[in-house]
């Protein structure tokens, strides 16, 4: 895991000379070949390690260029963190890209009430830059980062009583590398 950013070029078309099949021009108009492909549209999008959050992506820091195009309105990946028990044993802790919120330190824990804890979860959840939470019961529904890299985010638990949190990673982040246009 490393930190990474992912940064798109502007997109570029390329002229393709894909033909179905070969020419014969001693059969007239008839062995003019038919075009299959006129055009190849894409982008590169290469990535600038050390920078921007802790990603989840295994890839080799600072080598990889992504192809594609971007694909969709921009909008934050959404992730859940769930409180499945405030009995804490020790110090543990929530890393959410370059974030560490710790148990009792970061967030208060009520051992009576896992929903008391997610709320102030959730409160520690939004104090950070990039990240917004909202609470139902003892679900965190977290939003991070927008583009690319946003379904990426390290989002898990560690410490003493990681087993406290059951947590879905982020997934859903907005504009995503799509498939290139082929015309």
């Amino acid at each position: 895991m490393g930190k990474r950013l992912v940064t798109a070029q502007k997109p570029f078309r390329l002229l393709v000379a894909a033909l179905r099949e070969g020419s014969d021009p001693s059969r007239g108009t008839a062995g003019n070949p038919t075009v299959q492909i006129n055009t190849y549209l894409r982008q590169s999008f290469p990535e600038v390690p050390g920078r921007g959050p802790e990603c989840q992506y295994q890839g080799i820091r600072g080598t990889t260029t992504r192809l594609g195009l971007l694909a969709g309105t921009p909008a934050g990946g959404s992730a859940t963190i769930t409180v499945a028990s405030a009995a804490f044993l020790g110090a543990t802790s929530i890393l959410i890209g370059r974030y560490t919120l710790t148990a009792g330190v970061d967030f208060a824990v009520d051992a009576a009430s896992t929903a008391n804890t997610a709320t102030n979860l959730q409160t520690a959840i939004d104090a950070l830059p990039g990240y917004s939470a909202s609470v139902l019961g003892s679900d965190v529904t977290v939003t991070g980062p927008r583009g690319p890299i946003g379904n990426e985010v390290v989002l898990k638990a560690t410490g003493v009583s990681p087993a406290n949190f059951t947590i879905t990673t982020f997934s859903g982040a907005l504009p995503a590398i799509g498939a290139p246009t082929i015309t």
